[in-house]
C-alpha cells in the first residue's frame, strides 16, 4: 500500500512538473492563433494577456531546459511588450536571455527584441541604436548582424532626416530683417 502511495504521489508530481510547459505551449498557440485574426488583438482588456504571461512566466521557471527556458522567456517577454506599461519588463526579460546564453541565438533574440521595444514602444532611438550595436558586436559575421546593422541604419538616417526636416523648416522661416 505504501509503495502503491508512492508510486502515485510521484506521478502525480511528474504531471504537475509537465503541466506548466504543456500550458505555455498552448498558449503560444493561442497567440499564434490570435496573429492570424487581427481582429481578435485588441488590447483594451488585458486580463487575457496578463493570465497568458502568468503562463509562459511559470512555465519559463518550471523548465530545466535552456532552450524551453529561453523559449518561454521570449514569448513572455513578446507578450509583456504589449501590455501598457510593460516594456521595461519586456527589455529586462530580452536581456535576461542575452545574459544567460550569450553564445546562443537565443542571446541575439533577444537583444534583437530589446531594441526593437526600446525602439516601438518606447521610442528611445538611442538606446536601440546602442542595444543593437551591442547585437552586431556580440555575433558578428551572422544574419542577425547583418538585420540588426541595417535596422541601425535605418533608425539612424530616421532620426538624422527627422532633425534634418526641421533644420529646413527653420531655415524656410523668414530670416528677421537687419537694420
Amino acid at each position: 500500500m505504501k509503495k502503491l502511495f508512492l508510486f502515485i504521489t510521484a506521478l502525480t508530481a511528474l504531471a504537475a512538473c509537465q503541466r506548466p510547459a504543456e500550458e505555455a505551449e498552448a498558449a503560444i498557440e493561442s497567440l499564434l492563433a490570435d496573429v492570424s485574426n487581427p481582429l481578435s488583438l485588441t488590447l483594451e482588456d488585458t486580463t487575457g494577456w496578463r493570465n497568458t504571461l502568468s503562463v509562459l512566466e511559470r512555465a519559463s521557471a518550471s523548465v530545466e531546459s535552456d532552450s524551453l527556458w529561453a523559449r518561454y522567456t521570449l514569448v513572455s517577454a513578446d507578450v509583456q511588450a504589449q501590455l501598457p506599461g510593460g516594456a521595461l519588463y519586456a527589455i529586462r526579460s530580452y536581456i535576461a536571455v542575452f545574459d544567460s546564453l550569450p553564445q546562443r541565438v537565443e542571446g541575439a533574440l533577444g537583444l534583437l527584441g530589446a531594441a526593437m521595444v526600446f525602439e516601438e514602444k518606447l521610442e528611445d532611438h538611442g538606446r536601440a541604436i546602442q542595444t543593437l550595436t551591442m547585437l552586431t558586436d556580440a555575433y558578428p559575421n551572422t544574419a542577425i548582424a547583418r538585420t540588426a546593422m541595417e535596422l541601425r541604419d535605418v533608425i539612424t538616417f530616421e532620426t538624422e532626416a527627422s532633425l534634418l526636416d526641421k533644420i529646413h523648416q527653420w531655415e524656410a522661416q523668414e530670416l528677421p530683417q537687419q537694420p
